[in-house]
C-alpha cells in the first residue's frame, strides 16, 4: 500500500513537475518574446533618436545658414544705405557743380559777346579805313588787307627812281604820300609801319654795304616825308628794312601797313580775364 501510495505520489510529483516545466517553458517563451519586442522597441527608439538627431542637426545647419544670410543681408543693406547716402551727396555735388558750370558758361557767353563786339568794332574800323584809302588813292595805288592790317603797296621805282642806289623819295611821289597822310590824320590812334625791301645786285660808288642798308634807308626816307613834311606823329611810325629777303623775292616795293586798333581789343580781353 505504501508502495502504491508512493507510486501515486511519484506520478503526481511527475505531473506537477511536468506542469511546472511546461509552465516555465511557456513563461520563458513569453518572456523571450517580450524581450524581443523590447529589443525591437529599443532599436526603433534608437533609430528614431538617430533620425531626430539628424533632423536636429539639419535644422541647426539651416538655422546657421539663415543666420549667415541674415548677417549678409544686414551688411548688404548697410552698404546700400551708405551707397545711397554717398550717391545723394554726390548727386547734390553734381547738381551744385552743374549750377556752377552753367553760371560759368553764362559768364563765358557774356565775355565772348564782348569779345565779338570788340572784334566787330575793330573789323568795322579796319574796313572803314580801307574804304577811305581806296576812295582817296583811287586805282593808281594798290591797297588791300594783309595780316589783318590795311596795306598800301608802292613800287620802289615810283618812290626812288633809281632802285639800286637811291634812297631819297623823289618829288613825283610826294602827292601820293600826301594823300596817304591825309587819311592817316583822320585816324590818329592807329599805328603805322613802313616796310621797304630792295634787291640791288651791287653797290659800286655808294656808301652802302648791302640791301639791309638800302631798304632801311628807303623805309626811313618815307617815314621822314610822312612825319616832317605832312605832320604825322613820329611816335606812330616804325621803319623796317626787309632787304632782298622781304616780300616776294625780286619784288622791290615799300609797304605802308596801318594796324587796326587791336590794343583796345586786347585791353578789353585783358580786362575780362581779371
Amino acid at each position: 500500500m505504501n508502495i502504491e501510495l508512493m507510486k501515486k505520489k511519484l506520478i503526481l510529483l511527475g505531473c506537477v513537475t511536468c506542469l511546472a516545466v511546461a509552465g516555465y517553458s511557456q513563461s520563458k517563451k513569453e518572456l523571450l518574446l517580450r524581450l524581443e519586442e523590447r529589443d525591437k522597441e529599443i532599436l526603433n527608439l534608437k533609430n528614431d533618436l538617430t533620425a531626430s538627431k539628424q533632423e536636429a542637426a539639419r535644422y541647426k545647419a539651416e538655422m546657421e545658414a539663415v543666420n549667415f544670410q541674415m548677417e549678409e543681408l544686414k551688411a548688404t543693406n548697410a552698404s546700400l544705405l551708405q551707397n545711397l547716402t554717398n550717391f545723394t551727396e554726390l548727386s547734390n555735388k553734381k547738381t551744385e557743380n552743374i549750377s556752377k558750370s552753367l553760371e560759368t558758361l553764362r559768364n563765358k557767353e557774356i565775355q565772348l559777346k564782348k569779345i565779338s563786339d570788340a572784334l566787330t568794332s575793330t573789323d568795322s574800323t579796319t574796313l572803314a579805313l580801307l574804304t577811305s584809302f581806296k576812295n582817296t588813292l583811287g586805282s593808281e595805288v594798290k591797297t588791300g588787307l594783309s595780316g589783318g592790317a590795311v596795306t598800301i603797296i608802292l613800287d620802289n621805282l615810283f618812290l626812288f627812281k633809281e632802285v639800286d642806289r637811291n634812297y631819297q623819295v623823289v618829288p613825283e611821289a610826294l602827292p601820293v604820300l600826301e594823300k596817304v597822310a591825309s587819311v592817316l590824320k583822320k585816324h590818329p590812334g592807329l599805328k603805322i609801319m613802313v616796310e621797304a625791301n630792295s634787291n640791288a645786285l651791287e653797290f659800286k660808288d655808294i656808301k652802302l654795304k648791302d640791301n639791309w642798308d638800302l631798304s632801311s634807308l628807303q623805309a626811313s626816307s618815307v617815314v621822314r616825308v610822312l612825319a616832317d613834311t605832312y605832320g604825322i606823329d613820329p611816335n606812330r611810325i616804325q621803319a623796317v628794312g626787309k632787304s632782298e629777303y622781304g616780300f616776294n623775292g625780286i619784288e622791290t616795293t615799300t609797304r605802308i601797313r596801318i594796324q587796326p586798333p587791336y590794343e583796345k581789343f586786347y585791353g578789353t580781353i585783358r580786362e575780362m580775364m581779371k
